[in-house]
């Protein structure tokens, strides 16, 4: 069948799944700082500061094309 996946390709998407996991943790785990730090106004101040991040890794995910 043409859908089957290679051992290559396999292993690339349990990688980057891996990587999308630990970011979506990371996104939590930061989060909860900023409400242990400052409360509601901590995570506030985390979100707003997050959102270049999250724009850059959408550049990176469409292969550099901003």
């Amino acid at each position: 069948m043409a859908t089957e996946l290679t051992a290559e390709q396999k292993a690339k998407d349990a990688r980057a799944e891996k990587v999308a996991w630990l970011i979506i943790v990371a996104i939590i785990a930061t989060l909860g700082g900023g409400f242990l730090a400052l409360g509601l106004a901590g995570v506030g101040l985390v979100a707003v500061g997050m959102v270049p991040v999250i724009y850059l890794l959408l550049i990176i995910m469409a292969g550099g094309k901003g």
